[in-house]
């Protein structure tokens, strides 16, 4: 990301917030990419023009295999939305109130990280959370649902799983990718499970 050096040798972000050019960037958000038909983009970027890459997802998860709409995640118009600040509550996502499950009329439904590197169990997966959706309780909003699929990360990664030798880059450890590093954009519906499409800041896993 370019920065500029003023007199005072203070390094300043030409496309920082503030800035004219910040301004005329978040003022004209791009679609969210999972309206393009095609697949997630390997890279997405922030309206500071921050670098974010996509998270590696099995082959199977294709968007070709898809078997509902995903839902999706922005704020402010621009696609994806910071976990930590989801999990602390300092942002709303666009359309909060909107209950994107109530169409289905689905009790539950379920999530899966499917994060690279880390094995799966038949039981006691802490990658796989259900979660109820309604109808017998009041349906879950899209604020709601962005908060389960956080706290499932977040849990996930308190969990410390060991990670195999060849995906560390993508180890959910302090040194590693941390909570704070994690961006949101979507959730995918495969057969009986949704998997989100997480992305992290390129120059983490770099």
């Amino acid at each position: 990301m370019p920065y500029t050096s003023n007199p005072n040798s203070l390094m300043l972000n030409p496309v920082g917030p503030g800035t004219s050019i910040y301004h005329a960037i978040a003022s004209n958000p791009p679609p969210h990419p999972s309206s393009w038909h095609q697949e997630m983009p390997e890279r997405w970027f922030l309206p500071d023009q921050r670098r974010l890459i996509r998270v590696p997802r099995p082959l199977m998860y294709k968007t070709s295999n898809q078997t509902r709409p995903p839902v999706t995640f922005s704020t402010k118009g621009w696609p994806g939305v910071r976990v930590r600040d989801i999990l602390n509550g300092t942002i709303r996502v666009d359309e909060p109130y909107d209950t994107p499950f109530s169409r289905f009329g689905w009790r539950s439904t379920k999530i899966s990280l499917e994060w690279p590197g880390y094995a799966r169990w038949r039981h006691g997966d802490l990658q796989c959370f259900e979660f109820y959706t309604g109808p017998e309780q009041k349906p879950i909003t899209r604020q709601e649902l962005a908060k389960t699929v956080c706290g499932v990360l977040h849990s996930f990664a308190e969990s410390k799983q060991l990670i195999a030798p060849e995906y560390e880059r993508w180890s959910l450890k302090h040194e590693r990718v941390c909570i704070s590093d994690i961006f949101l954009l979507s959730i995918h519906h495969y057969t009986d499970q949704w998997v989100p499409e997480f992305y992290v800041f390129e120059s983490v896993v770099a």
